[in-house]
């Protein structure tokens, strides 16, 4: 069985209004599945919630997760019409699996990188979150920098001595830096000029299929999602 994350029926409000109602997906390991909508449509809280980050009150209302080769049961359980202290169980329970068996690339580059620290620090601190210890570190975080288009050189560099697309693909490194079986795309291809946002999403189809990785894609471009997805969810659709 090649699903490793299972969504049902998820249900996200606040007192006021209901902000997300009734998303269902499955991402499963090689494809690219994306989660497509308007503004305002739900899509990035769908993500956070399968991450258990869920800020908003009364929150999560009806739902479903599970990551069948990961954790037994039903993430949501104990969760759905509970209060803040359930809510923050559930963030406790998954901060494990964050950034190991989750890991989420966000819309700006900027925000998943520290402005402080090189790229070769930053990719080594994800490295270590790997399961299995790598042999040879810089070796390995050289491969990464290829595998997404960069040079060896780039590690030296900062984040804001990088451009639009060379960040981008520097967050996708971080992503995958720790080798999780899932990968959260949350608009990569947002700011960048047609070419080089087309190089990136072409990249990320063909990394989730070398590395086996399940892949989701937050996007509005209908465009590409048709071009790359194997499954679409379309939010503005409901």
């Amino acid at each position: 069985m090649n699903d490793v994350l299972i969504l049902e029926d998820l249900a996200i409000r606040t007192p006021e209004r209901m902000l997300v109602d009734g998303v269902s997906l499955r991402l499963v390991r090689g494809e690219v599945t994306a989660l497509i909508g308007p503004s305002g449509a739900g899509k990035s809280l769908c993500a956070k919630a399968a991450m258990g980050v869920i800020d908003v009150r009364p929150g999560l209302v009806r739902g479903s997760l599970r990551l069948p080769q990961h954790a037994p049961g039903d993430l949501f359980a104990d969760v759905v019409g509970g209060d803040a202290r359930a809510h923050r169980r559930l963030f406790k329970t998954m901060q494990p699996l964050r950034g190991r068996v989750l890991t989420y690339a966000p819309q700006s580059a900027a925000s998943a990188l520290n402005p402080g620290r090189t790229l070769g620090w930053q990719l080594a601190m994800a490295v270590r979150r790997r399961e299995v210890r790598v042999p040879d570190e810089t070796a390995t975080i050289r491969d990464l920098l290829e595998e997404v288009g960069l040079d060896a050189a780039d590690a030296r560099a900062l984040p804001q001595e990088l451009s639009g697309g060379m960040a981008q693909r520097a967050a996708l490194a971080v992503a995958l830096a720790p080798a999780p079986p899932i990968v959260i795309a949350d608009e990569p291809e947002t700011g960048l000029d047609p070419v080089t946002r087309r190089n990136i999403v072409e990249l990320m189809q063909g990394l989730a299929a070398d590395r086996d990785t399940a892949l989701w894609l937050i996007s509005h471009n209908h465009e590409i999602v048709e071009r790359i997805a194997a499954t679409v969810v379309d939010l503005g659709a409901r």
